[in-house]
């Protein structure tokens, strides 16, 4: 299925690096979830959205479909309910003030939804390279515990994660615990968005599922516009491109037919 292109391969990259020398590798997915590594946990305009906070424009992929074959406003009806349906199940107590029932809020989202997406990629990368990687942070005895931490020891002098920067005091060298946090890598080469938007334009040219289905005026606007993120900290128009590239190479293996 499409994922998240140049940000998948890049883990399958390293995991086949790693597996030259292990066959077993630690991880730490899901630290930012629940100790609050996101912006969309400090930042206000993020964390009071009122919707899944990493999600800076949801009806872009449908768009650029044509209306007959994907409806946005169908598609953002059905996330909307999710949404709603997500927080009204979000544990709270008597005694929170508004800053952490909207803290709450995010945890609970990014660990139920945003968390459970970077598990199965890193599952599936990884054991493509025939890696096996444990992740000890998606204890959920951790997760119960830090829960009901209030963000200001969780996110204490302003610094994201700063409890878990100082449960690791001693045991790691201080410019890895003192790191600014950093999303993870993708490419910014011009050559990589070069090659996409070329693989994409021979997409749509072909007598193919694909081709019929897209809206090239609208494909040609965004791959001719700005470089807007519009999912979390690293999908843009580049992987957004690669993204569209995957949409047609899986339409073609599954035989996808009007």
């Amino acid at each position: 299925m499409p994922g998240q292109a140049d940000i998948d391969s890049s883990l399958l990259f390293y995991c086949r690096q790693v597996r030259k020398s292990h066959t077993v590798a630690i991880s730490g997915e899901c630290s930012d979830e629940i100790f609050g590594g996101y912006p969309w946990f400090y930042r206000p305009e993020m964390i009071n959205r009122g919707f899944f906070p990493w999600m800076h424009d949801p009806t872009v992929r449908l768009s650029l479909f044509r209306d007959e074959f994907a409806r946005p406003d169908d598609g953002m009806e059905f996330l909307s309910a999710a949404y709603k349906k997500a927080v009204s199940g979000v544990p709270i107590a008597d005694s929170d003030d508004e800053e952490m029932i909207a803290y709450r809020r995010a945890t609970m989202l990014s660990v139920n939804y945003f968390m459970s997406n970077l598990l199965e990629r890193k599952d599936r990368m990884s054991m493509a390279a025939s890696l096996e990687v444990r992740v000890p942070f998606a204890d959920h005895r951790i997760i119960e515990f830090v829960y009901d931490l209030p963000k200001s020891v969780k996110f204490e002098n302003g610094v994201e994660k700063s409890l878990l920067r100082r449960a690791a005091e001693g045991l790691l060298p201080d410019n890895i615990l003192h790191r600014k946090k950093s999303p993870y890598p993708k490419t910014h080469s011009k050559g990589y968005e070069r090659l996409v938007r070329e693989m994409l334009e021979e997409k749509m040219r072909e007598d193919s599922f694909f081709a019929s289905v897209i809206d090239r005026k609208k494909v040609c606007a965004m791959i001719d516009g700005d470089d807007i993120t519009w999912l979390g900290q690293l999908m843009s128009r580049p992987q957004l491109t690669a993204w569209l590239v995957q949409f047609a190479f899986w339409s073609e293996k599954v035989n996808f037919s009007v």
